[in-house]
């Protein structure tokens, strides 16, 4: 399962760093503050193009990797 939180701290971080206040990552991306604080504060419910856009923005990017699988069900091990 994600951790939002986890990866919610790691983004406001990564703005904090490069000086930008959520205003500017608004301005920036388009997106409203309103759901740039609720990004940061972990909530999930935001599309993925909004993620993808903030990634953009603090010169970050998300990687898709694979993970094991049950070979009888093809679920995940985690459920």
């Amino acid at each position: 399962m994600i951790d939002f939180k986890t990866i919610s701290h790691k983004l406001k971080e990564r703005r904090e760093f490069l000086a930008y206040t959520q205003a500017d990552v608004a301005e920036l991306t388009g997106i409203s503050e309103r759901t740039i604080r609720s990004i940061e504060k972990g909530n999930g419910g935001t599309s993925i193009l909004n993620w993808l856009k903030i990634l953009d923005i603090l010169g970050l990017e998300m990687k898709i990797v694979s993970k094991p699988m049950s070979d009888e069900t093809r679920r995940s091990f985690l459920q």
